[in-house]
């Protein structure tokens, strides 16, 4: 039977490493952060019981203010409905995770689903970020509108992504589908050229 290699959705492109790029005469990086485990969830946020279990088994209180995120250190916890978050998990801990949600959370009318493998995430870091993010994005990208751990599901040059402030201005984390990633990811780096 042969090996099977996981590969980025940006495997296919040559010397990806990180870009930097130019707009307005500010630079900003852009990279991807391969192979994030995902995980949706869906459940009632009016309930205790889930909020709670969701606060002691991932460590993130569960945001309830639209568009908001709960962050600590490698987690990520992203508003994408009044009933439904995605758990974003840079620390490998997918399987087990979603294990102790499905376990903790047995007998709840919940889900709990894998997505990490449909999706990719790209960071776009330094002064131009939002400069960047601008010439394709329809959302207002200034500090006072969206600032920190701020997110919206939106598209970049048709693209659909959810854009997550990771930093006012100048730190974006966008999570796109692995089907449209080459596509972002060249529009963004022409965007910057």
């Amino acid at each position: 039977m042969p090996e099977v290699v996981m590969e980025s959705p940006l495997a296919g492109i040559a010397r990806l490493g990180q870009r930097v790029l130019v707009v307005d005469g500010k630079s900003c990086a852009l990279s991807e952060v391969p192979f994030v485990e995902m995980l949706n969830l869906r459940g009632d946020a009016n309930d205790a019981l889930f909020t709670q279990t969701i606060l002691s088994v991932t460590g993130l209180a569960l945001p309830t203010l639209p568009n908001t995120a709960s962050i600590a250190g490698r987690r990520q916890l992203l508003w994408l409905g009044p009933n439904e978050w995605l758990l974003k998990l840079q620390d490998s801990q997918g399987d087990s995770m979603e294990s102790a949600l499905r376990t903790a959370l047995q007998g709840q009318h919940v889900s709990v689903v894998q997505v990490g493998d449909g999706n990719t995430t790209l960071t776009v870091k330094g002064p131009a970020a939002a400069d960047l993010l601008s010439r394709g994005c329809p959302l207002d990208l200034h500090p006072r509108v969206f600032p920190a751990c701020a997110l919206a599901q939106t598209h970049i040059a048709k693209a659909g992504a959810t854009v997550l402030c990771l930093e006012a201005a100048t730190s974006f984390e966008l999570t796109v589908r692995r089907s449209f990633a080459d596509y972002l990811f060249r529009w963004l780096c022409e965007a910057g050229a």
